[in-house]
């Protein structure tokens, strides 16, 4: 692929300017001020104030009460150890499908877990994952609700 040359001389300028190149723009016309993210920020939002800190705290009280609903959820849906209980099954095996019904039990019995108690393993166990996607799609929608909330009604 070849590079057509352009007769635009901005096009071929440096992206970080030297040190002396300052010098020669105040020479040509006006000097032209460069804001910074922070400079911006100060000069039109304020210093970190009383709401800034008042929205922070809210915003991370809402993410804080939604972490603790996922670590539940991290040791909930965990699929649990087998165990034989008869011939049909074999030990080494690192799922129980394909096992006759009755030849294997969970290790801490049916209620361990979700994944367990609901038999959610082989052809079900998308429903795991459909259920945790629900969970966070239904956080992404309060987390925006929660936010305009506060946002209108609180300030």
């Amino acid at each position: 692929m070849s590079v057509i040359p352009s007769s635009d001389p901005d096009l071929r300028s440096p992206l970080l300017s030297s040190l002396e190149e300052p010098a020669r723009k105040s020479e040509k016309g006006p000097d032209v001020q460069k804001l910074t993210i922070d400079d911006m920020l100060q000069k039109h939002c304020g210093e970190f104030g009383t709401w800034q800190l008042r929205h922070f705290v809210l915003t991370c009280l809402a993410w804080a009460l939604e972490a603790f609903h996922t670590m539940v959820m991290i040791f909930a849906d965990r699929e649990p150890e087998f165990r034989c209980l008869g011939s049909g099954c074999d030990e080494m095996a690192k799922s129980v499908c394909g096992f006759e019904p009755g030849s294997w039990d969970w290790v801490g019995g049916a209620g361990s877990s979700t994944v367990a108690q609901w038999g959610l393993v082989c052809g079900e166990k998308y429903k795991v994952g459909l259920v945790q996607a629900v969970f966070f799609g239904g956080c992404m929608i309060g987390e925006y609700e929660l936010s305009l909330f506060v946002f209108f009604f609180l300030f």
